[in-house]
Parts: C-alpha cells; sequence; structure tokens
C-alpha cells in the first residue's frame, strides 16, 4: 500500500509517501526503542522504555491499539520478532539478564521465557522455516527452540576452528532459513542451522547495522555510510550516503534497511530516511530532522506559516507548514542554542553556544552581521516590537541589548543575581520594558532603554501588556504550579497572539494548554503527550492555527492543529 512505518519519540508513525501524510499512533507513554511488523503487513508490534515497558500492538489501518503485552520485562524493550505466521511475538527486555520471552499475543500468554545474556542482546528474529529463534548480541549469537512447557534451550553458535567469537549486531534470514547477521567487525556471517557456513570478509568499513532479505540477495548496510546490495555471494551494487549528511559533526550511519518491490527504505542515524529505487540508483528524501546533540532553538515567522529551529548539530532549519517539509538548511560554527525572527520576518537572529549571536536575512540564511560579547551559550533572545533593539539573555546571567538600526552595537548590558544564569526574556509591547527569568526562579523587570533593573513599580510592570510571553515565572502564570507542589519541570511556555491561550512545554514529553492568564495556583488545562523526554520549546504560528514544538533528547518536531473550542 505504499506506507512506511517509523518512530518518533513516543510515537508510531505511518506515512503514506503518495499524499505526504502522516498517521500516528501515541498509546505509548515514554520512547519508543524497538518495532516490528506482522506478516499481514497492517499489525504493527511497537516496545518502549520505561521501569514496566510495555508492548504495543496496533493496527495501521485504524491506528487503534489491538493488545498490550507487560509485566515481565523490565528497563525496556530491547527488539521484537514475528514468527512467519505471526502467532507468535517475540521480545527481549533491558534488565540485567536481557531477559527474553515469546508471546501468543493475541491472548497475552507467555509461551516462554528465559535469561538471554549479561552482555546487551540487539536482535531477536524467527527462523521463517522451522521456527527457531535467533538472538545476536555482544559477544553473543544463539539459537533457541521452545521445548516442553514454557522452555527455551539455546544453542551457541558454532564458529568453526578458526573462527572468532564476535559481537553481533543485527540478523535476518534467507527464504531458505539460512541466518545472516552483521557484526561489529563489518564482517556478515551466513549461518547453516547454529554453524558457521560463510565468511563475508570487509563487507563494511565498521559496524553493520542492518540487514534485510529480498529474493535474489540481501541488503546491508553500516557506519560507513554506505548501503550494499547482494546476490547469492558477491555485492552488485553500491549506495553511499556518507557525502549526504547536513550536519558534519555528525557522519551519516546506517541505522537500517528494508528492500521491497524493488525499493530499499534506508534509515540513518542522523534522524533521516530514504527511499532508494535500485534500477535507477535515485535516492529520495523522505524525513529530515537535526542529528547527534539537542534541539532547543525554535521560533515562528511573524507573518507566513514558516518555523525556523536550531540545534546543537550546528544547523539552522526552516520549515513550511503546508508542506511540512524543510525548505533550507544552513550549517553555521557552532550549536544553536535559539533562533528569533524580526518584526517584519526579514531577519533571524542566532544565539549560539558559544556565546555569539549571529544575524541571517531570512531568505537565503545569509549571513549580515555577528557579535561576540558572551562566552557561555545565548539561552534566549528576541527583537523589540519596534524592531529598533535586540535583546539576549546568557547563561552567565547577563541581559545585552543591541541597537539593531546600527549596526547591532551594544547600547547595555546587566545583570542577574550572582550565580545564576538568565533562561527566558519578552518585551513589553511598548518596547520599553523587558522581563526575564533565572535559574534560581526569579522573575525580574528592567528599562529597556537604560538596561537597568526595574524595583519599584513591580505591580504596574506585572499588568504591562507583553508582545511576547515566552517566561516560566510571573504573575500572569502563577497558575502553572501544581496545587501542592513546586513549579519544577517547566522548560518553556508561549501565549498565543491572540492573548488568550498559554502552552506549556515540559520535562515528562508533555504538552499543556491553559487559559491565559493563569494566575492560580492549579489552573485547568488540557495536557497532550508525544515526545518522548524533554520538551525544549513551544511556539504558536502567526495566526494561532498551529503549535510548534520541538524535543530537546528526542530531536522530535510536532507539528499540531490548534482547534479552538
Amino acid at each position: 500500500e505504499g506506507l512506511l512505518v517509523y518512530m518518533v519519540g513516543a510515537v508510531g508513525v505511518v506515512y503514506r509517501k503518495e499524499e505526504h501524510m502522516q498517521f500516528f499512533y501515541s498509546a505509548h507513554t515514554d520512547d519508543i526503542i524497538s518495532l516490528a511488523i506482522h506478516p499481514d503487513r497492517h499489525t504493527i508490534a511497537t516496545g518502549q522504555v520505561g521501569k514496566s515497558p510495555m508492548v504495543h500492538l496496533w493496527s495501521s489501518q485504524t491506528m487503534q491499539t489491538l493488545t498490550t503485552l507487560r509485566g515481565f520485562h523490565e528497563l525496556g524493550i530491547a527488539a521484537l520478532g514475528f514468527n512467519k505466521d505471526g502467532s507468535k511475538l517475540a521480545s527481549v527486555g533491558l534488565d540485567l539478564d536481557h531477559s527474553i520471552a515469546v508471546w501468543d499475543w493475541k491472548s497475552q500468554t507467555k509461551l516462554a521465557t528465559a535469561a538471554g545474556s549479561t552482555e546487551k542482546i540487539f536482535d531477536i528474529r524467527f527462523n521463517p522455516v522451522d521456527d527457531v529463534l535467533v538472538t545476536c548480541g555482544v559477544r553473543h549469537i544463539k539459537f533457541w527452540t521452545l521445548v516442553g512447557d514454557n522452555q527455551l534451550k539455546a544453542k551457541r553458535g558454532v564458529y568453526g576452528q578458526e573462527g572468532v567469537q564476535q559481537t553481533m549486531l543485527c540478523n535476518a534470514f534467507t527464504d531458505a532459513g539460512l541466518a545472516l547477521t552483521g557484526a561489529q567487525s563489518g564482517d556478515i556471517f551466513l549461518w547453516k542451522g547454529s554453524h558457521l557456513e560463510w565468511q563475508f570478509e570487509a563487507a563494511h568499513k565498521g559496524p553493520v547495522f542492518a540487514l534485510s532479505t529480498y529474493p535474489d540477495g540481501f541488503v546491508s548496510g553500516g557506519k560507513d555510510g554506505r548501503v550494499r546490495l547482494w546476490s547469492g555471494l558477491d555485492p552488485v551494487k553500491v549506495f553511499d550516503f556518507s557525502s549526504t549528511a547536513v550536519a558534519t559533526t555528525v557522519p551519516t550511519r546506517i541505522r537500517s534497511a528494508c528492500w521491497r518491490d524493488g525499493k530499499v527504505l534506508v534509515g540513518t542515524m542522523s534522524n533521516e530516511i530514504f527511499e532508494v529505487d535500485e534500477r535507477t540508483m535515485t535516492q529520495r528524501l523522505i524525513v529530515q530532522s537535526h542529528a547527534g546533540s539537542e534541539v532547543w532553538g525554535l521560533d515562528c515567522h511573524p507573518r507566513d506559516h514558516i518555523f525556523a529551529t536550531g540545534g546543537e548539530d550546528r544547523t539552522v532549519r526552516i520549515y513550511k507548514v503546508s508542506t511540512r517539509k524543510p525548505s533550507m538548511v544552513r550549517e553555521l560554527e557552532d550549536g544553536v542554542k535559539c533562533v528569533a525572527y524580526s518584526p517584519d520576518g526579514l531577519l533571524l537572529a542566532v544565539g549560539l553556544v558559544s556565546g555569539k549571536i549571529i544575524i541571517l536575512e531570512h531568505k537565503k540564511l545569509h549571513e549580515v552581521v555577528s557579535r561576540h560579547t558572551r562566552e557561555l551559550p545565548i539561552a534566549d533572545l528576541k527583537f523589540s516590537p519596534d524592531a529598533r533593539f535586540l535583546a539576549t539573555v546568557c547563561l552567565d546571567g547577563s541581559l545585552d541589548v543591541y541597537d539593531a538600526q546600527v549596526e547591532y552595537e551594544l547600547v547595555g548590558s546587566a545583570g542577574s543575581t550572582p550565580g545564576s544564569g538568565l533562561i527566558h526574556l519578552d518585551w513589553s509591547a511598548d518596547s520599553l520594558f523587558i522581563q526575564t527569568d533565572n535559574t534560581e526562579r526569579l522573575h525580574q523587570y528592567w528599562d529597556a532603554t537604560a538596561v537597568v533593573e526595574k524595583i519599584e513599580g513591580e505591580e504596574q510592570l506585572a499588568r504591562t501588556k507583553w508582545h511576547t510571553w515566552t517566561c516560566i515565572y510571573g504573575w500572569s502564570v502563577r497558575g502553572l504550579v501544581p496545587r501542592m507542589g513546586e513549579p519544577v519541570g517547566l522548560n518553556a511556555v508561549a501565549r498565543t497572539n491572540s492573548g488568550d491561550v498559554l502552552a506549556v512545554a515540559n520535562d515528562f514529553g508533555l504538552v499543556r494548554l491553559y487559559r491565559f492568564p493563569c494566575p492560580y495556583v492549579g489552573s485547568k488545562h488540557k495536557r497532550y503527550a508525544g515526545h518522548s523526554s524533554l520538551v525544549s520549546k513551544c511556539c504558536f504560528t502567526y495566526d494561532d492555527k498551529y503549535l510548534i514544538t520541538v524535543g530537546a533528547a528526542d530531536r522530535a518536531i510536532f507539528q499540531w492543529e490548534h482547534v479552538v473550542d
């Protein structure tokens, strides 16, 4: 049906490539780390991390849960695999014994369990011919047979007299029931039963992370950024992705590969998915996001359905809301911590981890000017509503104001309390005042012209009309604190441009919506899940029709439709 299945954060994604549409399975409560597809090609199994992790089985047609498996594994589900007729599902846990379970998933019954290995197990697959289960991991390959009552009997892989035990990272099976395993050494091994039949030496330069079979051979992918097609025992084609990386700090490494009907799906560790036509050798980029490091920068264009993101992979990326695709990418000299559009949308200010700020013109992302005043990361920056100034806050506790009309000369600087860093800022609608948050939960007001703290008249300033509201402290957001709790886990907030709704991003992968202002403790709200961990930033589009959120560690970018009740 031309559907792709993959996971982003705590969400299972079904992608219909012809219409460029995604459908979501969002019943997981934490990061999805394993996935398997049933032989019927419609039933999906996904496993998550967590103290008591669950396996969810769901339909890619209805996006509804069919059943869940729980109560056996601990810490996480490392790998999943269906047998040929789809009646059994095997799973591996992240506990100290990397325990294995075989399930009759429809009845939620465990058929057998066993301790897998004290070392990590990376993959688990059923042999399509005889239902023998194969696991591979650190200095580990075992062949398991279901015997007796709830028993799994294991045989170790036999390398022969000259063979050396290897760390195996992935496996796959030919239609004849021969097992293929990819090794950390770059070799690929072919097994007949539990005995080594053939060794493809130096199949890749470095670890082999992905294997997939097709009628005439198999596909392999490795750390070297290459995908190889094999016919019999010989390589016949090579697809080199090593030069496709947008961020040069993160080399392209192949994490998964899947052959079907002359097309190869390739997933990289740089958060990209490609489709390769083996006949024409053409590559099509399907999914792309930030790679490697955390993502903290986000801002929406003030006049168009466009938003910008910035990551510690040193890239700024521009996305179009309508196409749900990146339109531009620019690599900078250092990691990006924050981004902000000018009021007319013609400029994009970027704050770097190094303490430098760079002003880019928005059409081609060419540099206009740069300033390097601080040595610690720029945590936030914003243009004044009248476009005359640019304010930045730094983790060293400094507030700096630059003249945006005179080559971004430094107008003035001020400091928060000693030992604290400044993390958020907003301008008043009249461009006269600035409000900030620091790391000690102190909310402060500043005279933007003199760049000094406003001690007097705080109550009046608290009721000032603010152009944006991204500060997590202050009178208008006191209701974000639980009735009996402390304001922990709050990372970012964003008020709608209409001024009546507040989005809140927290440490636990949740996005909440409140009425604004929300000054009363325990204010009612709605909650939405999807990110697997810390949500670092949120922002509404100029017309409030969409909310954009980014995750720090999961590097996921979510586009939510904002439906007004």
